[in-house]
C-alpha cells in the first residue's frame, strides 16, 4: 500500500484546511428505542420532570424545557414494561416497577440502583402488580401474590406480606394506603388493617384486622386524605370513607363519599381527592368542615378523555391527565380549557412483523400485520409505520380514518420499494397488493381486478393473502401469494413501469409453488421462495423452491439437499450472491446460485470456527426466525434467545444481544433489516422496536469520507469513533500529521470504526490524526481528519 500512502501527499494540504463534522446524535454501537408512547397508564411528578409509563414505553417530560426524553437501558434502567411507578418527595428518589417485578430506584443524581430480588424468586401464580405507592419512608408493591415493602433509605426489600390472610392463606394485593399509624391494604379477602410498629410483626396473619365492608365489592382502590381513608369500589366508582369507632379496634363504619364512575385510581392533591376512571369527567371530592362530601368537575370527560388512568395537579392549578386514548396531556381547566400533548414521535403500535429498511430513499417501514407462525390470518386492521428523517408517520386506520386517505384493508405484512425509492408496494395478508404513493395516492390490486388468486375457490370468498415482496435489479417486483389451487403458480412478477402496473406468472410449476412463503432474488436472475411451512392438505413438502423464470426450470430443495430443516422462516441474497436459509434447526448456505439446477448442488451449513459455539454448527438446533446482511457481508440473525451477528461466512460469533446487555425490549426476534445507508440494524421483536447503529455500510458511487462522528473526540468519550463514506471494503491508514503510522484496518463495507487507540492497543495522545483510504487497487482514495482532545 505504499503506493496508496505516497499518492495522498498531495491532498495533505487539502485536508489540514478542511473542517470537522460534528456529532452524530446516535453513535456507532448505540441503541435507539422506537416504541410507542401513545397509551400513558402512570405519572409520577418528581419536581423538575413527570415520569410517565406507557403501555410499552418509559419517559419524562422536562417541565422547564417543555420537551420529552425517552428513557432505557442506556439511560441505566434495568428492565422494560412499566407496571407502576411513584415519587418519594422526602429523599427524590422515583420507583419503578416492571412488569416481572424487578424494581429500579431513580436516585436525586439519575443514578438507577436495582432491586432484583422479588424478579429472581419463584413464585407460584401470577405476578402481576396492581398498585405502586410510597408512603412515609416506604415503597408498597401490591401484586398478586402479595405486599412487598421496599425500604426507600436502606435500599432494600424490608419484607413481603402474603399470608395474611384467615389462618395464614396467602392473598392477592390491590391497594394499599396508611393512617396514623395503621397499615390498610385491599386484599382477595376483602379489607385488612394492621399496626405500624417495631413491635408488631406484620408477617404474622393473627396481627391483620379484616374490616367491614365498603360496599359489595372485594376488591377496592385506597387513598388517604386529611388522616381518613377512602375506598373507591372498583369499578363501579362507589366512594367509600371510613369512619372508626372509639374504643373497638375492629369496628368502624364506611360513609357514602361519592360517586366516580368506572373508577381507575384515586390520586390524594392538596385540594381533596382526584377521581379518575373511565368514561367520566376528572372530580374532586373535598370534605367540608362540617363532615359534608362534595364533587366537582374539574375536566369534563369531553376534555380529560374517555379512560383516564392518571392525574396530577400542578402548582398553577392545572392538570397533567394521562389517558389512554387520547395520550399524556396538560390540561388548564376553564370555560375554554387549553390542552397540550405531550408525546414522543415514534410508532402507533409496539408490534411490527416485518421491517423494510431502503437505503435509496433512507426510509424504513415497519408493517403491523400479522399471521400466525401456520399462517392463520389474524384480520387486524392494515397498519404501516414509516420512518424518514428522524421522524415516525404513522399509516393507520386511528391516524387516517377515511378510506379515501388510506385503504382499509386486513393485515399489512411486508413490502418492497421500486428501485428509486419513490414507490411502496405493500402486501396484505387478507386483501392483496398496495401501490403506495402517499396520503390518498393508492391502488389495491386483488383477484377481482388482476390474476391474482383467492384463497380458495368458493363463491363469495374474497381474501387474496399476499406473504412476500422482492424488488429485482430490473425494477420488476416479484410476490408471492398464496391459495389452494393446484397446479397453479403462486408466483407473480409485477412490472411497475407500465400504466397500470401489469402483473404476470412465470409458467414454471410444480407441487408446492402455490403456497410460497419468502423470496429472495439472486444475481443470475433466478427466483429463490420457501414453501410454507403448513403444506394446506398438500402432499408438496416445505422447503425452498428455485425457480428460472426465462426457462421455467424449477427445483427444490429440503433436508436431503442440506437444509436444517424444511421448516424455512427466511431467504436472503448477500453480497456475494451467495442464498442463505434461516429455519428452524439453524442456517444454511448455497454458493454460486449460479448452478442451482444441477443435480449435485446443495446447502451448506457454516460451522463456527472461532469464539462462541467453536467446533458446532452455526447456531445449530436454533430457530432463527430472521436474518440480514450488512455493507460487509456480515450475517445477523434473529432468534428466540436474541439477536446475533456472525462473520460473512458465519464461522465466527461476534456479538450476542440480549436483553441481559443491550435495550432490547425482549428476546424474541421477529424481524432484522440493515440501512446499508447509514448502517442502522433495525430490530422488530415482540415487545417493540429498536434500531442499532451498526458499523457497516455500503457507499455508492464516489467515496465522500468526509462523515466523522464524533469530531472533534472530547476527553471523556469512551465509544469509537466512525468515518463513513469510504470506498466498500476499504484498506485504512491511520497516521499522525508527521506521517508516522499509527494503525491499519480494512473498513467494513463503506464505513471504519476506531477505538482510538495504536497498533499495541494504547489510547493515542492528543492530537490530529489522518486517516487514509483506498480500494484495493488505489483509486477512490479519501483523507479524512480526527481531532483527539486529552485532558
Amino acid at each position: 500500500m505504499t503506493h496508496v500512502f505516497r499518492s495522498f501527499c498531495f491532498f495533505l494540504s487539502l485536508v489540514l484546511l478542511s473542517g470537522m463534522v460534528r456529532a452524530q446524535s446516535v453513535g456507532y454501537g448505540d441503541w435507539q428505542l422506537h416504541l410507542p408512547a401513545n397509551r400513558p397508564l402512570y405519572l409520577a411528578d418528581a419536581g423538575d420532570r413527570i415520569y410517565v409509563g406507557t403501555e410499552s414505553s418509559f419517559y419524562f417530560l422536562d417541565k422547564a424545557q417543555n420537551t420529552t426524553h425517552m428513557l432505557s437501558r442506556r439511560d441505566g434502567l434495568s428492565d422494560v414494561n412499566v407496571a407502576g411507578l411513584d415519587y418519594d418527595p422526602a429523599t427524590k428518589q422515583t420507583v419503578v416497577v416492571y412488569r416481572n417485578n424487578n424494581i429500579d430506584i431513580i436516585q436525586p443524581n439519575g443514578k438507577v440502583r436495582n432491586l432484583n430480588d422479588v424478579a429472581r424468586k419463584a413464585i407460584s401464580g401470577t405476578r402481576n402488580v396492581n398498585q405502586v405507592k410510597v408512603l412515609g419512608d416506604r415503597a408498597y408493591i401490591a401484586t398478586d401474590f402479595g405486599l412487598v415493602v421496599v425500604n426507600l433509605t436502606k435500599l432494600e426489600i424490608a419484607d413481603t406480606y402474603s399470608t395474611i390472610g384467615a389462618n395464614g392463606a396467602q392473598v392477592q394485593t390491590y391497594s394499599v394506603t396508611t393512617a396514623h399509624d395503621t397499615l390498610f391494604v385491599s386484599t382477595s379477602e376483602g379489607l385488612l388493617r394492621g399496626r405500624l410498629s417495631s413491635s408488631v410483626n406484620l408477617l404474622d396473619y393473627r396481627n391483620w384486622t379484616k374490616m367491614p365492608a365498603a360496599g359489595s365489592r372485594p376488591r377496592h382502590i385506597l387513598a388517604t386524605l386529611n388522616g381518613t381513608v377512602y375506598a373507591g369500589s372498583y369499578p363501579e366508582g362507589v366512594v367509600y370513607a371510613y369512619a372508626p369507632r372509639q374504643n373497638s379496634p375492629a369496628g368502624g363504619t364506611w360513609l357514602f363519599a361519592g360517586y366516580g364512575g368506572n373508577l381507575f385510581k384515586l390520586r390524594t392533591i392538596a385540594t381533596g381527592l382526584l377521581l379518575l376512571g373511565e368514561n367520566a369527567d376528572v372530580q374532586l371530592l373535598s370534605r367540608g368542615s362540617d363532615g359534608s362530601f362534595s364533587q366537582t368537575v374539574l375536566i369534563p370527560k369531553s376534555t380529560a378523555g374517555i379512560r383516564t388512568y392518571d392525574g396530577l395537579r400542578a402548582d398553577d392549578g392545572s392538570y397533567y391527565i394521562a389517558d389512554y386514548n387520547l395520550g399524556f396531556r396538560h390540561i388548564v381547566p376553564g370555560p375554554a380549557p387549553t390542552v397540550e400533548l405531550f408525546q414522543p414521535n415514534g410508532p402507533q403500535g409496539r408490534l411490527g412483523f416485518s421491517i423494510l429498511a431502503d437505503s435509496r430513499s433512507n426510509t424504513v417501514d415497519v408493517f403491523a400485520g400479522l399471521y400466525s407462525d401456520r399462517y392463520a390470518p389474524q384480520g387486524s386492521g392494515g397498519a404501516f409505520y414509516e420512518y424518514a428523517l428522524g421522524q415516525w408517520t404513522n399509516y393507520t386506520r386511528q391516524s387516517l380514518p377515511s378510506a379515501t386517505d388510506l385503504p382499509q384493508l386486513r393485515d399489512f405484512v411486508r413490502g418492497a420499494r421500486t428501485l428509486d425509492g419513490s414507490t411502496l408496494y405493500i402486501g396484505s395478508y387478507g386483501d392483496g397488493l398496495v401501490r403506495w404513493n402517499g396520503v390518498g395516492n393508492y391502488e389495491v390490486f386483488d383477484a377481482r381486478n388482476s390474476i391474482l388468486k383467492n384463497a380458495t375457490t368458493g363463491p363469495d370468498d374474497k381474501t387474496c393473502y399476499i406473504g412476500d415482496l422482492a424488488t429485482a435489479a430490473d425494477g420488476s417486483i416479484w410476490l408471492t401469494n398464496r391459495h389452494g389451487l393446484q397446479q397453479t403458480s403462486g408466483l407473480f412478477r409485477l412490472d411497475p413501469s407500465t400504466s397500470p402496473p401489469t402483473l404476470t406468472s412465470p409458467t414454471a410449476f410444480r407441487e408446492g409453488m402455490q403456497i410460497l412463503d419468502r423470496l429472495a432474488l439472486d444475481d443470475n436472475g433466478f427466483v429463490w421462495a420457501s414453501v410454507s411451512r403448513k403444506t394446506d392438505g398438500t402432499s408438496a413438502a416445505p422447503g425452498i423452491i428455485a425457480v428460472d423464470p426465462v426457462s421455467n426450470q424449477t427445483k427444490h430443495f429440503s433436508s436431503a439437499d442440506g437444509l436444517p430443516s424444511n421448516e424455512v422462516y427466511d431467504i436472503v441474497k448477500d453480497q456475494t450472491g451467495d442464498i442463505w436459509a434461516a429455519t428452524l434447526l439453524g442456517v444454511a448456505r448455497l454458493s454460486g446460485p449460479g448452478g442451482a439446477f444441477l443435480s449435485e448442488v446443495s446447502f451448506l451449513t457454516p460451522n463456527v470456527t472461532r469464539g462462541e459455539g467453536a467446533g458446532f454448527p452455526a447456531l445449530w438446533n436454533t430457530a432463527v426466525r430472521a436474518m440480514a446482511v450488512d455493507g460487509a457481508n456480515r450475517k445477523w440473525f434473529g432468534t428466540d434467545e436474541g439477536l446475533w451477528l456472525f462473520s460473512a461466512d458465519a464461522n465466527e460469533a461476534l456479538l450476542h444481544f440480549t436483553t441481559d446487555n443491550s435495550p432490547l425490549p425482549s428476546n424474541r426476534i421477529v424481524d432484522v433489516a440493515v440501512n446499508d445507508r447509514t448502517g442502522d440494524v433495525w430490530v422488530s421483536t415482540d415487545g417493540g422496536v429498536v434500531s442499532y447503529r451498526g458499523s457497516a455500510t455500503i457507499t455508492e458511487g464516489k467515496p465522500n469520507c468526509t462523515k466523522v462522528s464524533p469530531n472533534p473526540v472530547r476527553p471523556d468519550y469512551t465509544g469509537v469513533v466512525g468515518v463513513s463514506g469510504l470506498a466498500n471494503n476499504a484498506l485504512v491508514k491511520i497516521t499522525d500529521v508527521a506521517g508516522h503510522l499509527v494503525y491499519a484496518t480494512t473498513a467494513t463495507g463503506g464505513t471504519l470504526t476506531w477505538n482510538m487507540t495504536d497498533a499495541n492497543g494504547q489510547r493515542v495522545r492528543s492530537g490530529v490524526y489522518l486517516v487514509l483510504s483506498s480500494d484495493a487497487d488505489g483509486g477512490n482514495t479519501c483523507v479524512s481528519k480526527v481531532a483527539v482532545l486529552s485532558k
